[in-house]
């Protein structure tokens, strides 16, 4: 049974890594405005294909950061440092979320709605269409 386990972890190690490439970081970017597609299927993914999305996430995310100089590219060095940087953002956007008073939420929330709802539009006729001829 330990056996099977390592295994296991050897092939999300190697889901890992070849989601961290520029490669597949470009493709996954890609498939996000649906240009590309990653699989064959689209629909009713495997456990490992939602894992290796679950990967390039989590490395658009940290590559976005890098980028908007949130963190450093050091962070790529190892998993170790990649793993605790996410953790302390979770943290950090978990305590912001705490920190809102209930009034500052609610008002999130209804500009949120108000943004979301289409208004009715008009359309004007240079003549009437029903006297139109």
């Amino acid at each position: 049974m330990l056996g099977n386990n390592t295994g296991i972890q050897q092939i999300y190690s190697i889901l890992r890594k070849l989601a961290k490439t520029n490669k597949w970081q470009t493709l996954y970017a890609c498939s996000k405005e649906g240009c590309v597609s990653l699989f064959k299927n689209v629909a009713a993914y495997t456990d490992l294909q939602v894992a290796f999305l679950q990967y390039c996430s989590f490395y658009n995310s940290l590559n976005t950061d890098i980028y908007m100089e949130e963190v450093g590219d050091i962070v790529l060095d190892n998993q170790i440092y990649e793993d605790a940087y996410q953790t302390y953002k979770n943290k950090v956007k978990k305590n912001k979320r705490k920190m809102t008073t209930p009034q500052e939420q609610d008002r999130r929330k209804t500009k949120k709605k108000k943004e979301t709802t289409v208004s009715n539009t008009h359309v004007v006729f240079s003549q009437n269409p029903i006297n139109r001829e």
